[in-house]
């Protein structure tokens, strides 16, 4: 299990270098926006989800209703049923409590650095995601509590650019994982299909762009096995006739 739990931390590790200043402006932000430190804190605490989060204090700031916060939320984290749906068959055998506290703690960067071992069905892999999980959380945590003490002395911390090293650092655990040409697919139209649609509002076109990437990528695994299950049926019906044996094999 300590094996399992370091090399969670280990994998989760340069995506919470690269949240830590994302965090910090959205704790920042928040207290611009009228929270209080301890509001800032807990908010984070029990929302854990960084473009909502920022999405939700611009809307603050425009005296949007309740409403229209939870929607526009909710439609942005319609992705998590993408992976939601991508873990499920490796973690329906445990507990609900454990699932319940894997799928609280389901977020982009949590996702990218535990798919790869959890697929791979080890026993006790839920305890590399939980430390993977727990240890992205409580940076992201700690990274707005900072944000929300001193970031706003900085008004235009927002303008820094700091929040490029999340994305950064995600590409960079993304990437290596693309290597099927289904996947390599998925990405190419999901990556366009983003491009694209970026003028959507409530960020739209990344909920339209993920789901058409998923799509393209299953397509792309139906025509992989139809032409497999094509070849095999070649290969039955037009076996390769053994080579005769010469005399120098004898």
């Amino acid at each position: 299990m300590n094996k399992l739990i370091k090399a969670g931390l280990k994998a989760i590790f340069p995506l919470c270098i690269g949240a830590f200043p994302f965090s910090f402006i959205v704790g920042a932000i928040s207290i611009s926006a009228g929270m209080t430190l301890g509001q800032s804190t807990f908010w984070s605490l029990t929302v854990f989800a960084g473009s909502s989060q920022m999405v939700a204090l611009g809307l603050i700031q425009s005296s949007a209703s309740i409403l229209v916060i939870m929607l526009t939320t909710f439609i942005i984290n319609l992705r998590h049923l993408l992976y939601s749906a991508s873990l499920s068959e490796h973690i329906k055998d445990y507990p609900l409590h454990i699932r319940a506290l894997m799928a609280y703690g389901l977020t982009d960067e949590v996702y990218a650095a535990t798919i790869g071992e959890v697929k791979q069905e080890k026993v006790g892999r839920h305890w590399f995601y939980l430390a993977a999980m727990g240890g992205f959380w409580m940076n992201w945590v700690f990274a707005n509590f900072l944000g929300a003490l001193v970031g706003s002395s900085f008004p235009e911390v927002a303008h820094y650019g700091l929040d490029f090293a999340m994305v950064a650092a995600f590409i960079a655990i993304v990437i290596p994982q693309v290597k099927s040409r289904e996947c390599i697919v998925a990405a190419i139209v999901a990556s366009v299909t983003g491009i694209l649609l970026s003028g959507l509002p409530y960020s739209l076109g990344l909920v339209v762009a993920a789901i058409t990437g998923v799509y393209a990528g299953y397509r792309m695994d139906l025509s992989s096995e139809r032409m497999a299950a094509t070849a095999v049926k070649t290969q039955e019906t037009n076996p390769i006739k053994p080579l005769p044996v010469t005399n120098c094999e004898v």
